[in-house]
């Protein structure tokens, strides 16, 4: 059910919030219905964030038309205004009026319209331009030296070169403003193209209530979070999530706590078992005493995992920064030596000093550097979007193809967390057809369990058409009865625990429904990485279906059970020798996520995982990591030309300017060609 999210500017993009969801069935009920339109060319229905991203035509509308398609079905929606939109727009005006200004300044120059040309090139290189400025200065107070100092050497050089008394070429002004204005744009454009990771701790307390239901006198208020103490008792109704850990006192329901363990199946809470705190409950009100006050349930230390994983160094440091903490330092100290040396040792003019002086600092100033990273930056983002995935930050997709290790979770990762009907017998053991299909997934149509979604959704799939059931009944942990067309109808449980079937009973005729859990990946696709990589799953998933998942796919070391604090530890220990990328898709992943070398989850992974994660892969599953690794490979490639290509030019450069063969005007043309040939190395197919 892995659903393309295109990013191209010929769709538009409406976010629809959504309630009513339980489980990832549920979703893929949803974008069934939603892609039958014709107008909907790419639909990801996201359960854990209750949103449904639809990509429809720029000149569609009438959002009511998919709200009450949703509604149909039996789920509720509304319009969601997406913020990033309209700050992404903000973003872009900035560097495309300086480009567009940019552009006006040779032409003004040629017109004989000096001044008008040299105040848009001092908007641009000084107001445009401050950051760069304004970082390079703030740096330069501490002795250290980015890339912004690179960008800010450039353009005022440029502006001095332009502004020069006898020396001086307005038309050097358009270097300068270019340098600003591409840095700008390119600097835009990777902002964009990587989603930013958003705040850890918000996207957690987003998820949880903030204020829960408790008894006053015999009725039912809701009181804020923060003001619930130890001891208390709070009511978790059907379809809400805990928002504190605590343990049943009375009623009994089945409650979902996959988004915190990772298991996909629902379990039965009942009087004196633990309630987690994000646990979503499925069945019946149930009251329970808090255990963990607001700020110390299992959510918040989960979150703690998170923030001391954010706490190590990475390993790998932007190159060109380090490179240039050196570099431009040398060049500023070179061209002192160069006046001093020329004005009183040689007794030059001060025209020729000053010249000669200014000439080695732009041509020296390495403003291809500065391009070399962004603009294939940009290329890579791009393809990679093609490609169906995004990444955060460069320096994770160069981690990637130095990976020993990847480690799966289970659940949304190697599995969908929906069960697909695998067949359906009767007591002779032959198959039963579509019609009692359709009486089951009939039974089941009243049913919030992820087994009974998933039987309609498989119903659906076959285009059967649901019976009125009667005196429906669901008994947590246990099953569900009812009457269908006047025939008596149970489903429950196997009584073997460890596998999903189902006994279906009609009247007095019995089937044995068999259950499998949809697999994402194939077994093809394992073996081909398995040569490259020691593939490993982890999971919070019962041992003894993951170590079936790893028997099936032909990975031997598997371990389930493990909490998110056990899959942290794992990943620091197996670090000690190994470059590991992990890839998962729960809150329960993030530590992990977080941790490892390089991680990566899915667009349909829940919003925590997607804020931790390195790469996101938004279109198809797994076989993505090829494409993953051939681009990071080229990409990183494609960046050592271009710094070849910089360090060449001022190898050969450098000593023309010293030896004064080279005026400031023809160093600034010289610089542009070199960061020309940057550019036009980048923009080759990668």
């Amino acid at each position: 059910m892995n659903k393309a999210t295109p990013l191209s500017a010929d769709t538009k993009t409406l976010v629809l919030s959504v309630e009513g969801m339980t489980c990832a069935a549920c979703a893929a009920r949803i974008e069934r219905v939603l892609n039958k339109e014709d107008s909907v060319k790419d639909v990801v229905v996201n359960f854990p964030l209750k949103k449904a991203v639809l990509e429809i035509n720029p000149d569609d509308e009438n959002s009511d038309e998919y709200i009450q398609k949703i509604r149909s079905i039996g789920y509720s929606a509304k319009e969601e205004v997406s913020e990033e939109k309209k700050n992404n727009i903000t973003k872009f005006s900035i560097p495309l009026i300086s480009l567009l200004l940019t552009l006006t300044i040779n032409p003004l120059i040629q017109n004989n319209q000096n001044l008008l040309a040299l105040g848009i090139g001092s908007l641009i290189i000084f107001f445009f331009g401050r950051k760069f400025h304004l970082s390079a200065l703030k740096n330069l107070k501490i002795l250290n030296f980015n890339m912004d100092t690179l960008i800010s050497i450039g353009s005022l050089s440029s502006f001095i070169i332009g502004v020069l008394p006898n020396n001086g070429e307005l038309m050097y002004l358009e270097t300068g403003g270019f340098i600003i204005s591409f840095i700008l744009l390119g600097k835009t454009i990777e902002e964009i193209s990587i989603k930013s990771s958003i705040s850890i701790s918000d996207s957690i307390i987003d998820s949880i209530p903030k204020d829960v239901n408790v008894y006053d006198n015999q009725t039912l208020v809701r009181k804020p979070l923060d003001l619930i103490d130890v001891g208390e008792l709070i009511v978790i109704k059907k379809g809400e999530i805990a928002p504190l850990d605590g343990i049943v006192r009375r009623g009994s329901s089945e409650v979902d706590e996959s988004i915190i363990s990772g298991e996909s199946v629902p379990l039965l809470k009942k009087s004196g078992d633990n309630v987690i705190s994000g646990s979503i409950n499925l069945g019946s009100e149930i009251e329970i005493e808090v255990t963990k006050k607001a700020g110390d349930t299992t959510i918040n230390y989960i979150e703690k995992l998170i923030l001391k994983a954010q706490t190590g160094k990475p390993e790998v440091q932007d190159l060109v920064d380090r490179v240039t903490n050196i570099f431009v330092p040398s060049i500023l100290i070179l061209s002192f030596i160069n006046f001093l040396i020329k004005a009183l040792v040689f007794d030059n003019s001060f025209p020729d000093t000053i010249s000669s002086t200014i000439a080695i600092l732009v041509v020296a100033c390495p403003c291809a550097l500065g391009l070399a990273t962004p603009i294939v930056l940009f290329r890579t983002a791009s393809i990679s979007n093609r490609n169906g995935f995004i990444f955060k930050n460069f320096d994770y997709l160069q981690r990637f193809n130095q990976l020993d290790t990847i480690i799966f979770d289970k659940t949304g990762t190697l599995t969908s967390g929906i069960f697909k009907i695998e067949s359906i017998l009767d007591d002779n053991g032959e198959d039963a057809g579509d019609e009692i299909l359709r009486i089951l997934a009939s039974v089941e149509q009243n049913s919030n369990h992820p087994i009974a979604k998933s039987i309609l959704l498989e119903s659906e799939i076959q285009g059967l058409e649901l019976l009125p059931v009667e005196k429906f009944v669901e008994t947590p942990g246990v099953g569900v009865s009812g009457i269908v067309e006047n025939k008596n109808i149970t489903v429950t449980k196997s009584v073997d625990n460890l596998i999903n079937d189902l006994i279906l009973k009609i009247n007095d005729k019995e089937y044995r429904v068999k259950l499998v859990e949809d697999e994402t990946v194939n077994k093809e696709l394992i073996k081909s990485l398995s040569k490259d990589y020691e593939l490993e799953i982890l999971s919070g998933d019962k041992s003894e279906k993951v170590k079936e998942i790893g028997i099936n796919l032909n990975i031997e070391k598997v371990y389930g059970d493990q909490s998110p604090e056990d899959k942290l530890e794992y990943i620091k220990n197996k670090q000690r020798n190994k470059k590991v990328g992990f890839v998962g898709d729960g809150i329960n992943d993030s530590p992990a996520l977080q941790q490892a070398n390089v991680s990566l989850s899915f667009a349909q992974s829940t919003q925590i995982a997607q804020s931790v994660s390195d790469i996101i892969i938004f279109k198809g599953g797994l076989e993505k990591l090829g494409s993953i690794f051939n681009i990071s490979k080229n990409s990183n490639r494609r960046i050592a030309q271009n710094l070849f290509f910089a360090f060449i030019y001022n190898v050969i450069m450098i000593p023309i300017a010293v030896s004064g063969n080279i005026m400031p005007s023809m160093a600034a043309l010289a610089m542009a060609l070199s960061s020309l040939s940057v550019v036009i190395n980048s923009s080759r197919k990668l």
